[in-house]
């Protein structure tokens, strides 16, 4: 009896030491920042008794669901470390108040804090960083400067008072016409709906600067609403105001736009869809950057614009016309400007077509730097997820870009509508649209409807003498395409061949011998072993073979979740890198969901073997566990007797 227990002491420690020797999955949930709303603004003058300076809001992952004892910190262009003047929220990034209300968390699993730059650092460049439970996060840009005014609209304000919190203006109108807030003013709003369109620069033309932009954010706990019947919603009049910052607005148009960007603006976590009961209508979309001013007028609104963390839905309807999208970028002037980028954004239950669409004509135009599309969430989308094209440039025109697409997930595009019925969840063409397009570690899955006249996973359109036949290169790379309706990977007759071809994963869950592209032959043609792709649960089982299957791209050095790559021996194929199943672990006797491991029903003792012990009480514990009667063992009293119970009994002893 005596060697047997000890042969289960030897097998225990062995698992011991076993379950620590792994430990990917602490380094895969280190804390990581996206994005935030402001890059610069005040360090004092907010007034609203809390806090000191601009308030900034930063969505991220692994930064908790609630802050307990983590911090957000600045460091300041001297090097000094401050902590915020004040935390006003940190939560789930939900689309619930107190926070902004674009939900995040469902796609991307992101957190959100709002807080405020202490006055006593330094003016100049700086750094936002979290600690959380003793470990920094990565670093977003942020220039605190003494200049710029810190305003507020809130109802029963005057719009003759000079926009402070004691003395508020009254209406978001006055606020941004152009001749009230100035240049490096922050507008905060509190709770307050506007049943009109807002036209920002309406009475004159207000440009921020580079470090002094012009921003109208929701105040934390605040619900900010905008909505109108009219032609676009939140417009840049004349395209002509530039910097500006729209964030965690609410914001229903009837077409048109909900927000027209602004050159080197930012468009970060609002809500945006058609008013109910309409269907969206005009020639733009949800969101819009373009440059169609620019040759007469010399204004565009599209050059260095970021549009991060959005939520787009239920935007369009059956009449809908096939020129008002989900969002729309175009050039339209034969002028090369500074490429947007377009990330983060949760674009879900969209009828009008085309979820991010890139399309030019006539004066075509190009982008200097690489246009980026990267950790976009795009579900249930008519047309195409991601398009690409231009047709009939002016004879000496073309869009000759580098673009990047990478990350993303597509879920269910490509649907029909009887203003799109050829439908792919990804789509290239235009004989001058030469540019060099990058499809890197994307995840599709599903695409494509019975009633439209074609259906295919890919589409880079190759019709000799057509007008839609691409002109430039494509790299297909790390990419996961599942069909789950029987339709073709890629129509062959029709789609180019990439340039480059590495690592990619193609299968059917419907037809196991639908047929691989003929040039990826190679390629990886099985289960890629989803989560629970039902459920929308994307990343991979442990027996994935997508896992250290693809190539290595060192301008892709992370996941969808912001997990660095790669985890294993090489990257893995598709949006999400693996990530070994976490220890079991509670930090404070309840088991929140941004913990690991077991519902321990609010008792920690009960879910763990403490991995702090040493050897010698680690054997001294086993030991006596295993003297206990039977009964007396199930020390949790879950009618099971395990090590869990064993942990139990450990947690009173000491080294």
């Amino acid at each position: 009896m005596q060697e047997i227990r000890l042969k289960i002491i030897f097998l225990l420690v062995l698992i011991f030491f076993g379950i620590n020797v792994s430990n990917n999955s602490k380094a895969a949930s280190l804390p990581i920042l996206n994005f935030s709303d402001l890059i610069n603004g005040p360090k004092s003058g907010l007034g609203d008794g809390l806090g000191e300076g601009a308030i900034v809001t930063i969505w991220g992952n692994n930064l908790g669901s609630s802050q307990g004892t983590s911090k957000v910190y600045f460091k300041d262009s001297n090097n000094s470390i401050h902590e915020a003047a004040h935390v006003y929220y940190w939560k789930n990034a939900d689309g619930q108040l107190p926070g902004g209300p674009s939900d995040l968390y469902t796609s991307h699993k992101m957190q959100e804090i709002a807080f405020s730059i202490p006055s006593a650092v330094a003016d100049g460049a700086g750094k936002i960083y979290v600690e959380v439970e003793g470990v920094n996060s990565t670093e977003l840009d942020f220039y605190a400067r003494s200049d710029g005014i810190i305003r507020f609209v809130k109802a029963g304000g005057v719009d003759s008072g000079v926009g402070s919190w004691v003395s508020p203006w009254a209406t978001m109108t006055y606020a941004v016409r152009g001749n009230t807030a100035g240049v490096g003013d922050i507008i905060y709003v509190t709770d307050m709906t506007l049943n009109d369109r807002l036209q920002y620069g309406s009475s004159l033309q207000l440009d921020g600067i580079a470090n002094n932009n012009v921003a109208m954010v929701a105040y934390p706990n605040s619900s900010v609403v905008i909505s109108t019947a009219l032609y676009g919603a939140v417009q840049n009049f004349y395209t002509r105001n530039d910097f500006w910052v729209f964030s965690k607005l609410r914001v229903f148009a009837s077409g048109g736009a909900c927000i027209s960007g602004s050159s080197n603006g930012r468009v970060v976590a609002n809500n945006l869809q058609q008013v109910p009961g309409t269907d969206a209508f005009g020639q733009a979309g949800a969101i819009i950057g373009a440059a169609n001013n620019y040759t007469t007028l010399g204004y565009e609104n599209i050059s260095n614009l970021k549009v991060f963390g959005n939520y787009i839905h239920d935007y369009g309807g059956p009449t809908t016309s096939n020129k008002e999208h989900a969002t729309y970028f175009s050039l339209r002037s034969d002028v090369t400007l500074p490429a947007p980028e377009i990330g983060w954004n949760r674009l879900e239950d969209n009828i009008a077509r085309f979820g991010i669409h890139f399309y030019d004509e006539n004066g075509c135009g190009s982008f200097s730097g690489t246009f980026s599309i990267h950790n976009n969430w795009i579900e249930n989308q008519v047309g195409p997820g991601i398009n690409i094209g231009t047709l009939y440039c002016d004879e000496g025109t073309g869009f000759d870009a580098s673009v990047d697409v990478y990350d993303n997930i597509l879920i269910n595009t490509g649907l029909y509508s009887p203003v799109q019925m050829y439908n792919q969840a990804i789509s290239l063409y235009g004989t001058d649209n030469t540019a060099t397009v990058r499809y890197y570690n994307n995840t599709i899955y599903g695409y494509g409807e019975a009633e439209n006249t074609e259906n295919s996973g890919l589409k880079v359109h190759h019709q000799v003498g057509s007008e839609y036949s691409f002109g430039g290169t494509y790299e297909w790379k790390n990419n996961i395409v599942v069909d789950t309706k029987g339709y073709p990977f890629i129509l062959e007759s029709s789609c180019q061949t990439p340039l480059s071809i590495n690592n990619n994963l193609w299968f059917s869950v419907s037809n196991t011998s639908l047929t691989l592209p003929s040039w990826d032959s190679i390629a990886v043609n099985q289960n890629p072993l989803f989560t629970s792709p039902f459920t929308n649960d994307f990343t991979l089982q442990s027996t994935s073979p997508a896992i250290n299957a693809g190539t290595t791209l060192a301008s892709i050095p992370n996941d969808f979740l912001g997990v660095s790559r790669p985890q294993g021996i090489s990257y893995d194929i598709g949006a999400f890198e693996y990530v070994s199943a976490a220890e079991e672990t509670c930090s404070d006797n309840i088991q929140n969901q941004d913990e690991t491991g077991i519902d321990c029903g609010g008792v920690c003792e009960a879910c763990i073997i403490p991995t702090t012990y040493t050897l010698t009480n680690f054997i001294s514990a086993i030991t006596n566990w295993l003297q206990i009667g039977n009964t007396e063992s199930d020390v949790n009293s879950d009618g099971i007797v395990n090590t869990r119970d064993l942990g139990v009994v450990m947690s009173n002893w000491s080294n």
